[in-house]
């Protein structure tokens, strides 16, 4: 394995996961984080101080701000979004995502 920037280069095969949720990496720049949810589950409504993105690995989930926008997000859909915008994430049907969440933002 080797190792620059201080980050470990480790590949991470997403779907030998056997967790609900893992924190792939955290560093001062941004942190991702794999979820897996069953039907009906998800992230209640929640905000972060910083931009970030949802890229649905496997199934279907829902997602919905505060401001009335709703998308409905397939196998394979990436989404960027400020997440400093209150949301919520419920999977339609059993769903892997990667959610990455940049830096604080002042």
């Amino acid at each position: 394995m080797k190792i620059i920037n201080n980050i470990d280069l480790k590949p991470v095969n997403i779907n030998s996961l056997g967790t609900k949720r893992e924190f792939l990496i955290i560093n001062e720049k941004f942190k991702t984080i794999f979820f897996k949810f069953e039907v009906g589950e998800g992230l209640p409504n929640h905000s972060h101080n910083g931009f970030a993105t949802l890229q649905v690995i496997s199934g279907i989930v829902d997602i919905e701000f505060n401001t009335g926008e709703k998308f409905t997000l397939n196998e394979g859909d990436f989404l960027p979004f400020d997440a400093r915008v209150m949301h919520n994430v419920i999977a339609a049907e059993e769903a892997k995502i990667l959610v990455t969440i940049s830096q604080v933002l002042e």
